[in-house]
C-alpha cells in the first residue's frame, strides 16, 4: 500500500525578490537546498540559509524575500491523506503510525520558531534524507515509493523528537516537573490505544497508584487524566471533521468513542455545539 501516494514533494526556484504570500492544504515540510534571504511567516521574518528547514501550517502564510536565489524541496501533505479511501487501502497499524506522528506534530508545531533548530548531526542525516528523496523523486526505480515512505516517516520522526525535547527544555526553564511532559507525551502517542490509557494502565507505565498518579496531574495541571485525554481527542476530531471526508460515526470508531452519538455529548460538553453543527459550521 501506498500511504504516501498523496504527499506531494516538489522543487522550487524562487528567483524574484519577493515571493507571493500563500498558504497550505494540511501541513508542509520546506527545505532550503540553496540560496539565503528572509522567510516571513505569518508577519514574523526569519533569515534563512541553506540547510534550514521549516515547518508550515494551514494556519501559516508565508513568502520570501530573496538575497540570491533559492532553491526549496517541498514536502507538501494533502488533503487526500485523510479520505476514506486511506482507511479501505491501507492497514490501520499503518496508518496510525503515521498519523500519531504526524498529528503530534500538527498540535504541537507551536513549539517551533522559525527554521527547525537541529544539531549537526541531526541536520547532516536531516540533509542525506532529502538528497535521497529528491533522488528518489526524480528517478523513479523500483521500490522508490517505499524508499519515499520511509525517508518521509523518518523526517517526522525527528521532528516530533525535537519538539519534544523543546517542550521538556521549557518546562524545566518553567520550573515545571518534567513527568507531566512525559505523561502527555505518552497519552498522546498511544490515544489510539484505549487500554493503556487506563489509569491503572498509566499509572504502572509511571511507577505510581492510581489515585497519586491522578491528583498528582491534576495539581500540576488544573486538570484530571481523563479530562486531558478527551480534550486532545477532540482537538484530533476537530482535525479530522475539517480536513477529512470521514462519516462523524467513522471519526468516533477510530478515536474510541462508543458510537457518535457518544461523540457528540463529549463534543457538545467542551466545545457548545456538536460534531455535526461544528462541521457545518465550517
Amino acid at each position: 500500500m501506498e500511504l504516501f501516494k498523496d504527499i506531494e514533494i516538489t522543487l522550487r526556484t524562487i528567483q524574484s525578490s519577493v515571493s507571493p504570500t500563500h498558504s497550505h492544504h494540511y501541513f508542509e515540510l520546506l527545505y532550503i537546498l540553496e540560496g539565503t534571504g528572509i522567510h516571513t511567516i505569518n508577519s514574523n521574518h526569519y533569515p534563512y540559509g541553506k540547510g534550514n528547514l521549516f515547518l508550515l501550517t494551514p494556519e501559516d502564510t508565508h513568502s520570501f524575500q530573496t538575497a540570491s536565489d533559492t532553491q526549496c524541496c517541498i514536502i507538501d501533505f494533502t488533503k487526500g491523506l485523510f479520505s476514506k479511501r486511506h482507511r479501505r487501502e491501507t492497514d490501520r497499524a499503518e496508518i496510525t503510525e503515521f498519523f500519531v506522528r504526524m498529528e503530534y506534530i500538527f498540535h504541537n508545531h507551536q513549539n517551533l520558531k522559525g527554521h527547525i533548530e537541529m544539531n549537526l548531526q541531526e541536520a547532516g542525516l536531516t540533509d542525506k534524507l532529502i538528497m535521497q528523496l529528491v533522488t528518489e523523486k526524480e528517478r523513479s526505480r523500483i521500490y522508490s515509493s517505499i524508499i519515499i515512505q520511509n525517508i518521509v516517516f523518518l523526517l517526522l520522526n525527528i521532528i516530533a523528537r525535537l519538539i519534544q525535547e523543546n517542550i521538556a527544555g521549557e518546562l524545566k526553564s518553567a520550573g515545571l516537573k518534567n513527568i507531566i511532559h512525559e505523561i502527555t507525551t505518552y497519552i498522546q502517542q498511544h490515544v489510539y490505544q484505549k487500554e493503556l490509557l487506563k489509569l491503572e494502565n498509566l499509572a504502572h507505565q509511571f511507577h505510581k497508584t492510581p489515585d497519586h498518579l491522578n491528583r498528582y496531574f491534576k495539581k500540576q495541571t488544573g486538570l484530571t487524566l481523563k479530562t486531558y485525554i478527551n480534550r486532545y481527542k477532540l482537538n484530533l476530531v476537530e482535525t479530522r471533521l475539517h480536513y477529512s471526508d470521514l462519516t462523524i460515526s467513522e471519526i468516533a470508531d477510530e478515536m474510541g468513542f462508543t458510537d457518535e452519538s457518544h461523540l457528540n455529548k463529549v463534543f457538545k460538553s467542551a466545545l457548545g455545539q456538536t460534531a455535526k453543527a461544528y462541521r457545518k459550521s465550517l
